[in-house]
């Protein structure tokens, strides 16, 4: 416990604030105190996921259902409004345009669904457990923690607290295929506790590209693997001393938070995150040392022990500033870097 008190006092930046973190072109620093006067006027639990709507509004999911979405400005970190979804269990968050709007796509683990809904709290579409598909005994085994989207309105989720299945929906949110989990063969397969979070990446962003590729953060299993959109393996990435929990593309290059390093075995690690390049090849570690790579293997990594609590969910701004989301960090759930010039 102390350990933990110490890791959030130093993530909430009371000792960090002029520290540099990152490398190369990618190098930041903490804003202290950026977003608490917001937070100290709600209720959270943990910090699950962020996005930054249209309109540069940072929106922050919690578990706690006194208030799922949290809206501040990203510049001041000023409160703007929340709402509650009643989700107990809200985990992933995507931010999604159809036609002239955004919507929500929020997964829980604790009522076993998917709900879409306006930025403004009202609920859109309901995306119930996949019972046709004989694949759980019961709702309870469904556990989804989030939802990746293809340009022409389909979308994926990503049963990663359940069985490891991956459940394709058409944009009528009809159910298309499944694949993962114990299906298939080999590589074809996800183990538990691996799909936790990814994304689509590809020329045209549609599901039948053949160049499309469905990435997934396999969590636990200390890796990233990439399908087709059919679900069939194409390659994997090691990342030894991480825990891959989502994958945000930017430009060029992508961004993946490690919700702790050598997790599971040591769950008080207080993990970092990794910039990559195309290939997932690491050209920045923040709160971590830099990446090393021996006859082009990395080498097992580590957090610096300081900078974060879990981190879980990360956005991006028009400045490259990161806004992370991070679990179990009640003294600093939410937190922005600012990127150096």
């Amino acid at each position: 416990m102390i350990r933990i008190v110490i890791f959030c006092l130093l993530a909430a930046g009371f000792s960090q604030a002029a520290d540099i973190l990152g490398q190369g072109e990618f190098r930041y620093r903490v804003v202290p105190d950026w977003g608490r006067e917001a937070l100290a006027q709600v209720s959270v639990k943990n910090g699950h996921a962020v996005n930054i709507d249209a309109n540069g509004r940072l929106l922050f999911l919690t578990d706690d259902v006194r208030n799922n979405v949290i809206i501040v400005d990203p510049k001041t970190g000023a409160l703007i409004k929340h709402w509650t979804a009643r989700m107990p269990g809200a985990h992933g968050m995507s931010l999604v345009r159809q036609g002239e709007r955004e919507v929500l796509f929020i997964t829980d683990t604790q009522l076993h669904e998917v709900r879409k809904l306006t930025l403004d709290g009202e609920e859109l579409a309901h995306y119930a457990w996949p019972e046709s598909t004989k694949l759980h005994a019961s709702a309870n085994e469904y556990r989804p923690s989030k939802t990746v989207h293809f340009a022409n309105g389909e979308f994926l989720v990503f049963d990663g607290y359940g069985k490891d299945y991956i459940f394709h929906y058409k944009a009528d949110g009809s159910l298309l295929r499944w694949w993962g989990g114990n299906l298939g063969e080999g590589e074809d397969q996800l183990k538990h506790w691996g799909p936790h979070g990814g994304g689509i990446f590809g020329d045209g962003l549609v599901s039948d590209s053949a160049k499309t590729r469905v990435i997934i953060a396999m969590s636990d299993q200390q890796e990233i693997k990439r399908f087709t959109a059919e679900g069939k393996f194409v390659d994997k990435i090691a990342m030894p001393g991480g825990n891959p929990r989502d994958i945000v593309f930017w430009g060029e290059h992508a961004i993946v938070p490690h919700l702790g390093d050598q997790w599971p075995k040591d769950k008080n690690a207080p993990g970092f995150i990794s910039i990559v390049d195309r290939e997932f090849r690491i050209v920045s570690n923040i709160g971590a040392p830099a990446a090393v790579y021996q006859d082009g293997v990395l080498q097992p990594m580590r957090s610096d022990g300081k900078t974060f609590i879990h981190p879980h969910g990360v956005a991006v701004d028009a400045e490259g500033n990161l806004y992370v989301a991070q679990f179990a960090s009640q003294a600093a759930p939410l937190l922005k870097l600012e990127r150096l010039k």
